[in-house]
């Protein structure tokens, strides 16, 4: 997401070049706390995206063009890395298929949703 590690990099990068940016992470205070660091709603707004939920990718979208008029970029870094301390004997499905739908289809949703918007 964009509200801390690489995200929260490439949202001040975005920002400091002059794009209108929509922060959107799970992690809701670190990202309403980047939006109030960068700026006003005009130029970063944040919003609430569980990847894995097509409804909060949709949400995002919708917001940026709302907001902003347009989407000229459609950034994801979204990732989990799951258990760190576990052993592929130890795993579990449950772990597995969130590690899955988190990197694999996150990364399709984010990026098939804005399609018609993007052209």
């Amino acid at each position: 997401g964009g509200a801390s590690g690489i995200g929260e990099s490439t949202v001040r990068l975005f920002v400091r070049h002059g794009a209108k940016v929509v922060v959107a992470d799970i992690q809701d205070d670190l990202g309403q706390s980047l939006c109030g660091q960068l700026g006003t709603k005009d130029v970063v707004s944040y919003v609430h995206c569980d990847v894995t939920n097509d409804a909060h990718v949709r949400d995002a979208v919708d917001l940026a063009v709302s907001r902003y008029g347009k989407l000229d970029i459609m950034y994801n870094n979204a990732g989990i890395s799951g258990r760190v301390d576990s052993t592929i004997q130890l795993e579990s499905n449950d772990n597995f298929k969130r590690v899955m739908d988190v990197n694999v289809y996150g990364g399709y949703s984010i990026f098939t949703k804005p399609r018609l918007i993007l052209k």
